[in-house]
């Protein structure tokens, strides 16, 4: 496979992390790529973070510097804004959707919508679902073939997080039918309650609608994604159960173009042993190598893994993809490394040129 690496985006002092990105296509053609940018001394999940874009006017090649978009002090009077998506709105203005990390410990929606893809406005989206501390990752907003919106969301109570008790998580759906203004929360909850493993629950979910069923998808703490098809409509999932795709406890991502699905994840799950392992604990949860793999057959059976990256200091994890109009396909992706402390530090992009993926 063909893959450069066109962009990055290192930590520095004053910027600990960039991470968790979602591409748009412009109004005069650019490509759009908002991410989530920290700001402040630390890196980590509950810091001060905004929203930041940067443009490219050669599919994908050059891009220019960034700038904020979206202000988590100023717009939303909280501390952090991330893990961005990207959607067409029906007026066919541009947005980007991103989880509000409220001062109470739950999480609700914002945006930022633009008519031009220069200026944007940002507005809370009106949240009526029961209070909770939701997580849906970046590049996870989808529109459906009914004009839907579905958001893959994991969650777990507000007073866990206030307390720093991360499972179980449990898997839903968040559903809006007015484009994006009012968001629900769909009537099923998948959780493990495995209590053996550190790391139980079903997190960091995704979904696509495909020819003939609607396919959800979660990281676990397990060795694989895990699973679950529904042949009735966003209610009708059955319980979910493991997958082929084994991996880290880390997302997977799977997007649809030109009757191709294509898949990125991490394929090496964590084990006893590995060389990732220090004291115990894997500084980089093995996310190293990245791959891509392709469907011909909407998912029935999957083509080789094609390496995007592989690297013992690094890490790679939170991939969006945006296919462009020269044939290639843009990933971005965290790329942190040891010496950052972490492999969500750090972000770049990749184009791949599909007529060389297996």
């Amino acid at each position: 496979m063909k893959a450069t690496l066109v962009w990055t985006r290192p930590s520095t002092p004053e910027n600990p992390r960039n991470s968790e990105g979602a591409f748009l296509r412009g109004k005069e053609g650019e490509i759009l790529f908002a991410y989530s940018c920290y700001a402040g001394d630390s890196f980590h999940d509950h810091a001060a973070c905004n929203v930041a874009l940067i443009t490219s006017y050669d599919e994908g090649e050059t891009w220019s510097e960034p700038r904020i978009i979206a202000h988590a002090k100023e717009d939303f009077g909280t501390q952090n804004i991330m893990s961005v998506s990207s959607l067409v709105q029906k007026n066919g203005d541009l947005a980007f959707y991103f989880m509000i990390k409220e001062n109470d410990f739950t999480t609700t929606m914002g945006r930022v919508i633009s008519t031009d893809g220069k200026s944007f406005r940002a507005e809370r989206c009106s949240f009526n679902v029961p209070p909770a501390y939701y997580i849906v990752n970046n590049d996870r907003v989808v529109r459906l073939s009914d004009g839907r919106i579905v958001v893959p969301t994991a969650w777990i109570s507000a007073e866990k997080n206030r307390n720093g008790i991360y499972y179980p998580f449990y898997t839903s759906c968040l559903i809006s039918e007015d484009d994006g203004q009012t968001f629900i929360k769909a009537n099923f909850d998948f959780t493990s309650n495995d209590e053996a493993n550190a790391a139980y629950g079903y997190q960091e979910p995704g979904i696509i609608e495909l020819e003939d069923r609607f396919y959800l998808w979660m990281r676990t703490g397990y060795g694989r994604q895990y699973e679950s098809v529904s042949r009735e409509g966003l209610e009708g999932f059955c319980p979910p159960y493991p997958s082929i795709f084994t991996s880290p406890m880390a997302p997977m991502q799977i997007k649809k173009h030109q009757g191709v699905l294509y898949n990125a994840y991490n394929p090496k799950p964590r084990w006893n042993g590995s060389e990732r392992y220090e004291n115990g604990f894997p500084w980089i949860w093995c996310r190293s190598p990245i791959v891509l793999r392709k469907s011909v057959d909407d998912g029935k059976t999957w083509g080789p893994l094609n390496i995007l990256e592989e690297d013992p200091d690094r890490g790679f994890s939170y991939p969006s993809m945006f296919f462009t109009e020269d044939g290639h396909l843009l990933i971005g992706y965290c790329r942190g490394s040891r010496e950052e402390g972490s492999d969500l530090c750090s972000l770049g992009i990749s184009k791949v040129d599909l007529s060389t993926v297996e």
